[in-house]
């Protein structure tokens, strides 16, 4: 998934001092990724994160920042990027189990960790 990244001088005239615009050439290609709302098609870049992109058109396409696709594709990259051919491969983190002491009423105390669950298990 090789990413070009780009520094130019800004466009404008006249250009502030030392001001630049970054230009990143998403290499990666589309990837589909299910949410619970469906699939999404995006691109990934290497130093943006991903970037949700229209079906038919393959533009940028605005999500919610509550849409489930930002969740999925950060655990997409934190389990590695796998994919099954443009499928982008992912599961839910498995959450940790503890040994826990009733103290009274929602009170709680881990007294032992038996399994310290996955990374992004509370996200």
């Amino acid at each position: 998934m090789g990413d070009r990244h780009y520094s130019i001088p800004a466009p404008r005239k006249p250009a502030p001092a030392k001001t630049r615009v970054m230009i990143d050439a998403f290499g990666g290609g589309e990837f589909i990724i299910e949410t619970k709302r469906g699939k999404v098609v995006f691109e990934w870049s290497d130093m943006f994160g991903p970037i949700p992109i229209a079906k038919n058109r393959g533009q940028p396409r605005d999500l919610v920042p509550s849409h489930p696709f930002w969740r999925a594709a950060s655990l997409w990259n934190l389990q590695g990027r796998r994919t099954d051919g443009k499928r982008a491969v992912w599961h839910e983190p498995r959450k940790p189990v503890y040994e826990t002491k009733h103290l009274g009423g929602r009170h709680y105390l881990i007294t032992k960790i038996i399994d310290e669950g996955e990374i992004g298990h509370d996200w």
